[in-house]
């Protein structure tokens, strides 16, 4: 298989869901299935910093994830996570990178409340923990490596994850990745 598209995924945040389904068409590409898991922290402000273990069309690809929020408008993403990959390349060559604009598919499922850490003084990491899902479309202006050439209007990745009360944000992915010829 192509490196380029077993990498494309470095993400770790796309499945596909009923809402991806009814606004993209078929792949006039290269399909490639993705999937894998993202473990996280909450940062300063909203951001995010992690890793992700990327599985793109059966290679395995390690990744670093940051997130960044964006503002709130009705059409805009609610983040854009930019993930870099170690996938060995050479000493000329750019490590596999790529951004991803990632939009909110659900309201977020309230699971817990997060104390105080003491009485007056609110958690730093928010009031409620809670479950989301998101739906993530890749940026090719940002590709480098194996994820050049990724087609926004034919990828969607869907990502579940859990938001705790220490800031700890734990996601599993899946989708597709469609690479134009």
């Amino acid at each position: 298989m192509n490196k380029k598209i077993s990498a494309v995924l470095g993400t770790g945040i796309i499945i596909i869901s009923s809402l991806a389904s009814s606004v993209w068409a078929e792949c006039n590409g290269v399909e490639v299935s993705v999937k894998g898991k993202i473990a996280n922290n909450a940062q300063a402000e909203g951001a995010t910093l992690g890793v992700a273990a990327l599985n793109m069309g059966g290679e395995k690809f390690k990744c670093a994830v940051s997130g960044d929020p964006q503002p709130l408008m009705p059409e805009g993403p609610n983040f854009r996570h930019t993930l870099v990959c170690d996938d060995k390349v050479g000493a000329d060559e750019p490590q596999s990178q790529i951004t991803l604009n990632t939009f909110f598919v659900s309201p977020l499922v309230v699971t817990g409340y997060c104390p105080d850490i003491e009485e007056g003084v609110p958690n730093p990491f928010g009031p409620d923990s809670f479950t989301f899902e998101e739906l993530s479309i890749p940026d090719p202006a940002t590709a480098r490596g194996v994820f050049v050439g990724a087609d926004p209007s034919d990828s969607s990745i869907t990502i579940t994850g859990d938001y705790n009360c220490n800031g700890g944000i734990n996601m599993k992915f899946n989708g597709v990745m469609c690479f134009t010829d």
